[in-house]
């Protein structure tokens, strides 16, 4: 069991480690060489090497110095720990790649959607792994703890009073560009801890018996059983709930016009499913 889990710290450390640098270079190789902004504490280290030329890696472990004093104090230790070591590769990284340019491109809308999708990948391992890389997310969960706002909505205000400075340094063309690489990290954060959004499919069918099973058998989910009533039949009804894939809904629904053509389902997105079959519960 111990080596079981010194193997499980390693890979942990390893994911960040790839979050870390990975998210680095898209900053290098992309924001910075198409002059973005950024939100959080990385927007405004950019906006100190913009303006005054200096090391964003430096800058950006001295303004999160402060939130790690206050996160130790208020947030679980783990992720504050996990937190200082990729934030440490993360600026480091950031430093030795400075001017590096892997893709020579003249559109910033591409350095802006690369940017934003290469770095929420790295940010999204590292979200993965338990920790993150520094920044208002430290200050958001205080908040949260403290004043019992929501997270997001703390971290929305803080991001915008950045890009409104951004506007203001860096004009209104760089900052709306800033605002589609935000868009498209964030979005790509999602997937990464999330997954690719699965379906939660509720079915109302009488021949529920002979539907079940090639559920099971055919596209091997599980179903799980509520006894329903009508409200307008007051007939008892069996509700079948599954969960597939977004490929597997089609043959579900293969399944379901065959078996019973006359069934009603109601699909919905499961934004994220953990369990056996999707996401494994740790």
């Amino acid at each position: 069991m111990r080596r079981w889990d010194l193997l499980r710290k390693i890979g942990v450390l390893l994911g960040i480690t790839v979050g870390a640098i990975m998210s680095a270079f898209s900053v290098q190789a992309f924001v910075v060489q198409a002059g973005l902004g950024a939100g959080g504490v990385g927007g405004i280290a950019l906006l100190l090497y913009y303006t005054f030329g200096l090391p964003i890696g430096i800058m950006t472990i001295l303004l999160n110095l402060p939130l790690f004093i206050l996160g130790w104090r208020e947030v679980n230790k783990r992720f504050v720990l996990y937190t200082v070591f990729g934030l440490m590769l993360y600026s480091l990284a950031l430093d030795l790649l400075k001017g590096i340019n892997p893709i020579p491109f003249q559109d910033i809308f591409l350095g802006s959607l690369y940017g934003g999708v290469l770095g929420g990948i790295g940010s999204g391992i590292v979200f993965r792994m338990g920790g993150s890389l520094g920044g208002f997310d430290i200050v958001a969960k205080v908040i949260q703890r403290k004043f019992g706002w929501d997270m997001g909505t703390t971290m929305l205000i803080m991001n915008v009073v950045i890009i409104l400075i951004s506007w203001a340094i860096l004009g209104p063309k760089i900052a709306l560009y800033t605002l589609v690489s935000m868009f498209a990290f964030s979005r790509t954060v999602d997937i990464v801890q999330s997954g690719i959004p699965a379906k939660a499919v509720t079915i109302i069918s009488n021949h529920y018996e002979k539907l079940s099973p090639r559920i099971i058998s055919e596209l091997g989910r599980g179903v799980t059983f509520l006894h329903g009533r009508g409200g307008y039949s007051s007939e008892s009804k069996e509700v079948i709930i599954c969960v597939v894939s977004l490929p597997e809904l089609g043959q579900l629904k293969r399944v379901v016009k065959e078996v019973d053509p006359k069934a009603f389902m109601i699909v919905q997105n499961a934004s994220e499913v953990v369990g056996q079959g999707f996401i494994a519960l740790e």
